[in-house]
């Protein structure tokens, strides 16, 4: 008696490695860019400070705050770059924000606010100066 024949090879489909591996590097490419944008809309907002405008200077009649506000991505942690606005919102909800980085492992101290009929100068601990014009934040904005 012969012994029985070998089974017959698998027909092997070539490159099914390198397909499969291109789809695994896409998707992992996919999931990292939906969680850099998610990571980039879903912000920690906190106000470090604020100031109130002086009865002394007049713009339309309402009563303007220039608040310091630290940002945070809730994904990922991210410092992001700190703001300083201006606007009607004591709770600095809504105004003109003005964003900016001070490189630094510590957070900006609002030292003072100067305000004058031309805008508001906020001066940080660290001796930087921002300007915001009073057409910026006046007038409903």
């Amino acid at each position: 008696m012969s012994p029985d024949p070998p089974p017959p090879a698998r027909a092997r489909v070539p490159g099914i490695r390198l397909v499969l591996g291109m789809a695994v590097a896409l998707l992992l490419f996919v999931f990292l860019l939906i969680a850099v944008f998610v990571d980039t809309r879903m912000v920690r907002t906190e106000v470090l400070h604020t100031e109130t405008r002086p009865a002394t200077v007049e713009y339309d009649g309402a009563t303007y705050y220039a608040g310091l506000l630290r940002r945070e991505s809730l994904l990922l942690h991210r410092r992001l770059p700190d703001v300083i606005v201006v606007g009607r919102d004591p709770g600095m909800g809504y105004g003109h924000p003005v964003y900016f980085e001070i490189l630094g492992n510590r957070d900006p101290a609002l030292e003072s606010a100067r305000w004058s009929p031309e805008g508001v100068t906020v001066r940080l601990d660290s001796g930087h100066e921002i300007f915001v014009p009073a057409a910026a934040f006046t007038g409903g904005r």
